[in-house]
C-alpha cells in the first residue's frame, strides 16, 4: 500500500514531515528503537508519491481505508515499532483535517469497521450447537471466547493501538469529543453513537488506578489555569482576574489528571469556602475573597459551585471520585468544615416548563403541584387577561424585562419555587426512577440529599435562560451517603435536608405525581 503520510492535501501540496506535536507528547517518553530512523529512511521515497485521489475535504477516502485496513488487521505487521508509526501517522492526518474531514473519517470507521455480522452470526450457531451436544466446558468456552471477539468492533483495535502511543489517551479524548459533537445533530446515526458508547467504556477502563488528585492554584502552570477556562461550561470564566478570584484565598479548585497528560485536568470542581451554605452563585462569583487565609479558618462549608470535564469525557462518571476525595482532602486540611454542599443548576428546567405548559395546563393548572391559593392570586395580578396561574406564568416569562419589575419578581418566587420543587421530587425520566435533570440525578445516585431551592439563586443571562435563576443546594450528609444512594437506585427515593417547605410540599404531592 503506499505511506499513509501522503494522505492529506492541504493547499495544493501533501502535508508530510514530523508529526504535530500534541498536548502530553513532551511529558511522556517517546519509542527510541533502534530501527526507526531506518524505517522512516525507507519510507522517504514512498512518502513523495501523490494519493490516488483528494477529496473536498482534505480525505482521500481509499487512501484512508487502506491505511486503517492494515492497522486494524495487522496486514503489513512487522513488530510493535512499524504498527506504531502507522497509528501514529493516522493520528497526523485525523488532526490535520478540517471538521467535515473528521466527519468523513470517523463515519467511515463507524461503519466499515464494525462487527463483522456474517462471522458473528455464524460464530453464534456454532456456539449455540456446542452447548446443545457437547459435553465438554472446555470447547464452550472457546467457542463463547471466539463469538465475543467477533461481537467486539475492529476499530477497537485501533483505539487500543492510538492509546499505546504518547499523548494517546489524549487524543482518544479529543477524537470522542468530536463524536459527540457530530452526534448531536445526528441522533439517529446509530454506528456513530455505538462507536463513542465503545469509546466511553474504554476511557472509564483506561482511567483506573492512574489519576492524581491536585489542587489548581494561582501558581500552577499557566497552561493549567488555560484549561480551567477554556473546559470550564457552568459559570464562564470572563478574564485572568476572574480565574485569579476563583483560585484565591477561601476558594479551592481540584481536579484529576491523568499521568499521561499531567498538566490538562480531564475533570476539577471550583470550591468556595463559607460561613454558611450559599443560595446565590454570584455572591461567589464576584465577592471578592478573604486577603488573608485566617478567614478560611472561620469557614464552616465548603460549596462546590462547579463541576466540568473535558468534553470527551462525557458520561464517565469522574465526579462522584473527585467530590468524595476532596471532601476528605479538606476535612483533613480544615476540621472546621462540617457542611458540604452544592450550588447547583436546574440546567433543564425551563425547557421542561415549556412542555408543560401544554394548552390544557394553562386553561386547567394541574393540582399536583403545590401552590398556595395567595400564590396563585398574586400572579394572576401581574398578567393582564390571564384567568389561571399557569396562564399568568406563561405570559410573564415569555414577555421581556419581567425580571426588572420588582412586583412581578416577588409574584414568581413561590410559584416557581413551587415548580422547581416538583420538577426535581417528581420529574422522571422516561419510566424509569432516576430523576429527569441529570445534575439531580447525578448528586441524588452520589448520595446527596435534596437541600434547599434558591429563587434569584443565578441572575445570569444564561441562568434565567435555563431555569429562571433558580439553582438548588444538594446536602453530602457523611453518615448518610450510603444509604441514601441505596435508596434512590433501588426505588428512586429521594432524601432530604434542611426544611425548605417547598420540597416538603412535592414530596407530600408525590403520589399525585404517579397518578
Amino acid at each position: 500500500m503506499s505511506s499513509p503520510a501522503a494522505l492529506v492535501h492541504t493547499g495544493g501540496r501533501l502535508q508530510t514531515g514530523h508529526p504535530p506535536a500534541r498536548d502530553g507528547d513532551e511529558l511522556s517518553q517517546p519509542l527510541e528503537p533502534a530501527n526507526v530512523r531506518a524505517f522512516w529512511g525507507s519510507q522517504a521515497e514512498e512518502n513523495r508519491q501523490p494519493p490516488s485521489s483528494i477529496g473536498k475535504n482534505g480525505l482521500d477516502v481509499a487512501e484512508l481505508r487502506s491505511l486503517l485496513s492494515t492497522i486494524i488487521h495487522k496486514s503489513a505487521y512487522k513488530g510493535a515499532v512499524k504498527m506504531g508509526l502507522y497509528t501514529q501517522r493516522c493520528c497526523d492526518l485525523y488532526e490535520s483535517l478540517d471538521a467535515n474531514g473528521r466527519v468523513a473519517f470517523l463515519r467511515l470507521l463507524s461503519v466499515e469497521f464494525c462487527a463483522p455480522k456474517g462471522e458473528a452470526q455464524a460464530l453464534a450457531g456454532g456456539y449455540l450447537e456446542s452447548l446443545a451436544q457437547s459435553s465438554d466446558p472446555a470447547q464452550s468456552a472457546l467457542m463463547a471466547r471466539a463469538l465475543r471477539d467477533s461481537l467486539t468492533p475492529q476499530y477497537a483495535e485501533l483505539i487500543d493501538q492510538i492509546n499505546r502511543l504518547p499523548g494517546g489517551f489524549a487524543f482518544v479524548v479529543r477524537m470522542r469529543a468530536d463524536m459527540l459533537e457530530y452526534i448531536r445533530s445526528h441522533r439517529d446515526d446509530g454506528a456513530m453513537r455505538a462507536m463513542s458508547d465503545m469509546l466511553m467504556r474504554k476511557l472509564e477502563t483506561w482511567i483506573i488506578g492512574t489519576l492524581d488528585l491536585k489542587r489548581i492554584t494561582w501558581n500552577s502552570p499557566a497552561y493549567t489555569i488555560e484549561k480551567l477556562g477554556q473546559y470550564e461550561s457552568v459559570h464562564a470564566v470572563k478574564s485572568w482576574l476572574d480565574v485569579r478570584r476563583r483560585l484565591g484565598y477561601g476558594r479551592r479548585c481540584f481536579g484529576f489528571f491523568h499521568r499521561s497528560v499531567p498538566m490538562e485536568p480531564l475533570v476539577f470542581v471550583w470550591v468556595a469556602l463559607t460561613d454558611s451554605v450559599t443560595a446565590n452563585v454570584q455572591s461567589i462569583l464576584q465577592e471578592r475573597e478573604p486577603t488573608t487565609p485566617e478567614g478560611e479558618a472561620t469557614a464552616q462549608c465548603a460549596i462546590f459551585y462547579s463541576i466540568n470535564s473535558q468534553p470527551g469525557l462525557s458520561g464517565v462518571d469522574l465526579g462522584n471520585f473527585l467530590i468524595k476525595r476532596v471532601v476528605g482532602v479538606l476535612r483533613a486540611e480544615l476540621p472546621n468544615i462540617t457542611t458540604f454542599c452544592t450550588l447547583s443548576p436546574l440546567p433543564r428546567f425551563r425547557a421542561w416548563l415549556d412542555q408543560w405548559l401544554t394548552p390544557e395546563c394553562l386553561a386547567s393548572p394541574p393540582q399536583v403541584v403545590a401552590v398556595s391559593e395567595d400564590a396563585r392570586r398574586a400572579l394572576i395580578a401581574r398578567a393582564p387577561h390571564a384567568h389561571t396561574w399557569t396562564a399568568a406564568l406563561k405570559h410573564i416569562i415569555d414577555s421581556r424585562g419581567w425580571t426588572g419589575d420588582q412586583a412581578t419578581v416577588d409574584a414568581m418566587e413561590p410559584v416557581v419555587r413551587a415548580l422547581g420543587a416538583h420538577y426535581l421530587v417528581n420529574v422522571k425520566r422516561g419510566k424509569s426512577r432516576a430523576a429527569y435533570d441529570p445534575v439531580a440525578n447525578f448528586h441524588l445516585r452520589n448520595g446527596a440529599c435534596l437541600h434547599r431551592i434558591n429563587w434569584r439563586g443565578n441572575t445570569s443571562y444564561s441562568g434565567l435562560r435555563q431555569s429562571l435563576g433558580l439553582m438548588c443546594n444538594y446536602n453530602y450528609v457523611l453518615n448518610r451517603i450510603e444509604d441514601n444512594n441505596e435508596r434512590y437506585v433501588h426505588d428512586g427515593s429521594i432524601a432530604v435536608s434542611g426544611d425548605d417547605p417547598f420540597i416538603a410540599q412535592a414530596k407530600a404531592t408525590t403520589h399525585l405525581a404517579k397518578l
